[in-house]
């Protein structure tokens, strides 16, 4: 269809909504125009990783393990936060061996799933009843 070489394009999968196309990159996160593949936005974030989208986010588990929310826009790269899982296994890296993160996340039933270096965690993600 075309090639631009910063388009989403890692293992960690991309996303079509509406006229852009959402994913990561060796640089971070990105945005680009489904039809063109011109690159909207561009951000190091919290690095190359999975992503999914869901309630109007989009949730990325980066290679490194942390985890980011972020809003669905093509405006511009807007992270509402992150984190780093509980008690998560140190990472060991070596020439013959590279530990990353490149499980998707999961939501469902307002839970948030992370798998990493065979450990699962969950995370309520369902809006409090205050409206906050």
């Amino acid at each position: 269809m075309y090639f631009e070489r910063d388009a989403p394009n890692t293992l960690g999968g991309q996303i079509l909504l509406g006229a852009y196309i959402y994913g990561t990159n060796p640089k971070g996160m990105c945005a680009a125009e489904y039809t063109t593949g011109k690159i909207k936005w561009q951000a190091e974030g919290i690095g190359p990783g999975a992503v999914l989208y869901a309630d109007g986010n989009f949730y990325l588990h980066g290679e490194n393990g942390n985890v980011a929310l972020v809003e669905a826009t093509p405006e511009a790269y807007r992270e509402k936060g992150r984190f780093t899982p509980f008690n998560q296994r140190k990472r060991v890296r070596s020439k013959s061996s590279d530990e990353m993160a490149w499980t998707y996340p999961v939501v469902a039933n307002g839970r948030l799933y992370i798998r990493d270096l065979g450990t699962l965690w969950c995370y309520d993600v369902r809006a409090s009843k205050g409206g906050h």
